[in-house]
């Protein structure tokens, strides 16, 4: 007869079935997690806070005043999934210089991908140099964007325009190198673009619309909208 110890051990779990547990787990963690870097949970309320943010925004900041604005198309609109976003064009009322800017927000993966590199050189131009990431400093706070020009293939000079770019997850922009590895569930992206610096020209309009846009931007649409991980997408 088998012994007392040997009566009351407690059943084994079979490899087979330890595996199985293991799968479900896996597939259940990996689902929330996906659902949760997607937006996918994303508060509706939220969502909709943030598209009134950005249809919203001043339309003067400092010298630059709004000259026209669009929407999204709805292909553009689908690829990114976004909660809100904001197309205007602007001119410096001094210099008559113009630059349109981009800003939306929306899931950390489609936000993350899509690059001027991809878009402008699929309209027939291409990068003038490797992109440089240029810091702009409004009183305590410092941003960071991509900056990079183009022009048409097999040209030398002139360079045609130049584009800034960066994101940010509610904290200060960065020109991140990985986005797509923030862990946030939501990502804000701008983009603005215009012409280069002018001979005798210290800086160029994109640079200067930007000194005077990002801290109107930042307080009007980011400040208290999303949790901030700022090194996450270094």
């Amino acid at each position: 007869m088998p012994s007392k110890e040997t009566q009351h051990e407690a059943p084994q779990i079979k490899p087979r079935h330890s595996a199985l547990i293991g799968c479900m787990v896996l597939i259940l963690v990996s689902g929330i997690g996906h659902g949760y870097l997607s937006g996918r949970w994303t508060q509706a309320a939220t969502k909709q806070n943030i598209s009134e943010t950005l249809s919203n925004l001043p339309t003067r900041c400092g010298d630059w005043q709004m000259q026209s604005k669009n929407e999204l198309d709805q292909q553009t609109q689908r690829i990114l999934e976004c909660y809100g976003s904001m197309v205007r064009e602007y001119v410096n009322e001094f210099t008559g210089k113009t630059v349109n800017v981009f800003v939306v927000s929306g899931p950390r993966g489609p936000i993350a991908v899509h690059t001027p590199e991809v878009c402008y050189s699929s309209s027939g131009y291409e990068p003038a140099g490797t992109r440089e990431a240029v810091q702009i400093t409004n009183g305590d706070e410092t941003d960071t964007l991509w900056k990079v020009q183009f022009q048409k293939p097999g040209e030398k000079q002139p360079i045609d325009f130049e584009v800034w770019y960066g994101w940010s997850d509610g904290g200060c922009w960065q020109a991140a190198n990985f986005p797509r590895a923030w862990l946030t569930d939501s990502l804000y992206k701008i983009q603005a673009a215009g012409p280069p610096a002018a001979s005798g020209e210290e800086i160029s309009p994109v640079e200067d619309f930007l000194q005077q846009f990002l801290p109107v931007l930042n307080q009007a649409a980011l400040k208290g909208q999303m949790s901030s991980t700022p090194t996450a997408g270094d």
